[in-house]
């Protein structure tokens, strides 16, 4: 059993993760700015499985390397641990949702053309019916004249979204994972 550093781990896993919901990110703003919406739900579908799998791999590498049999892996570990994985994955994302969307977009030209794509979308299928008219119009004009969120309500978001995913993933892999103590296991021994 090979001991790890607990934020030596937190990090590259936080960092694999978090380049991974990065590009997800890219991707999907691509697919939505596209108006190609079944790409968009198949990728999310995607992402979040695997997002899933690596957490409980990266868990249950941790729980391996660094509980033996006679200790056990407590719910609270496991817990603790995807907590921390995720918020270093927002963290990550948020950082490049702020610089994908402010600076390599612009953050004007991505609610202008937000915008229009949904409405070009609405009118391609039926349309709207006319009482709902006005108040998408409303919706849209909000989104165009919405102050640009700032780089640390950004990267807030990307971190809360991150934790978010992770506590309810958590929830699941630490159940999962969690072990209890076997003290006086004589198979470990004679290993």
């Amino acid at each position: 059993m090979e001991k790890t550093n607990f934020w030596k781990d937190v990090a590259k896993y936080g960092a694999i993760i978090g380049a991974l919901l990065a590009v997800s990110f890219m991707l999907e703003t691509r697919l939505m700015l596209s108006a190609s919406f079944g790409l968009y739900a198949l990728e999310w579908i995607v992402v979040v499985v695997l997002h899933y799998y690596l957490l409980h791999r990266f868990t249950r590498q941790y729980s391996m390397n660094n509980f033996s049999i006679e200790t056990g892996f407590s719910f609270g570990q496991g817990y603790g641990y995807v907590l921390s994985v995720s918020a270093v994955a927002g963290i990550i994302v948020g950082v490049v949702q702020y610089l994908y969307l402010h600076l390599f977009i612009g953050y004007a030209n991505y609610t202008e053309r937000i915008a229009n794509t949904f409405t070009e979308y609405i009118a391609q299928n039926g349309g709207v019916p006319a009482s709902m008219e006005s108040m998408l119009a409303q919706t849209f004009e909000q989104l165009q004249n919405a102050p640009e969120p700032s780089m640390l309500k950004t990267v807030w978001g990307g971190t809360f979204s991150g934790v978010l995913f992770g506590a309810i993933f958590g929830l699941i892999i630490a159940g999962v994972l969690a072990r209890a103590p076997k003290p006086f296991d004589n198979t470990a021994a004679n290993e």
